[in-house]
Formats: structure tokens, C-alpha cells, sequence
């Protein structure tokens, strides 16, 4: 069985989607509220190098807000503010994705029937 680590928001209709999508496949899922549980710097840059990812591909900010910024700003800022961390976050052993749209769990996890659900 696969382990998943999901950073999510209970509020946000993406997570509750994505809940009920993970629900119905054979996955060990751990919910991670990250408002209730914050990520540390060290957390954010472990799951942006799985992501293969700058800070800015995260962070809930326009193009225009993020230019005034520099990466290490803005991952300072979803530190300091976790809030402004974009979600759901999906982790895997070897890769972490935004499921955002959730249809890139297609891609992303191409081993899964997701017909069903999208």
C-alpha cells in the first residue's frame, strides 16, 4: 500500500475533493492541516526540491504581488504566514505535486484508475 502525506486546508472545496478522490483508492494517507500544524522553512524546501519547484510555484500570491518579492522572501513568507501556502499538497516517497487542478493526479499518479472521479 502506498503512503501519501497530504498538506491541505479543511476549509478549501479543492482538499474536500481531493479527500474523497484518495478515499476510494487502496492509499495510506496522512492529513496534514498545515494552518493547525505549520510547516518549518526546512519542510517548505524538502517538498519544493521534491517538486522541483521555486517558492513562487506555492505561494497564494498574483505574478504581480510575487515580483515584488524574491524567492527566499516568499518562502519566508509562507513561514511566516501559512495561510499563503497554495494547497492541496500531495508528497510521495520520491516526488511532491499541487493538486491543483485536481485532474493533475492523472499525471502525476498515472498508476491509479481516476475515471471513476474526474
Amino acid at each position: 500500500m502506498e503512503k501519501l502525506r497530504v498538506y491541505f486546508n479543511p476549509a478549501c472545496s479543492k482538499c474536500k475533493k481531493l479527500q474523497v478522490l484518495l478515499a476510494g483508492k487502496d492509499l495510506e494517507v496522512d492529513w496534514v492541516n498545515y494552518l493547525e500544524n505549520p510547516l518549518s522553512k526546512p519542510d517548505i524546501e524538502r517538498l519544493l526540491a521534491k517538486m522541483g519547484a521555486q517558492p513562487s510555484a506555492l505561494i497564494r500570491l498574483s505574478p504581480e504581488e510575487q515580483s515584488q518579492f524574491s524567492e527566499e522572501d516568499l518562502l519566508q513568507m509562507m513561514v511566516d504566514n501559512p495561510a499563503l501556502l497554495n494547497r492541496p499538497i500531495v508528497e510521495r516517497k520520491g516526488a511532491a505535486f499541487l493538486c491543483r487542478p485536481l485532474e493533475i493526479i492523472q499525471e502525476k499518479m498515472p498508476d491509479y484508475d481516476w475515471s471513476e472521479y474526474l
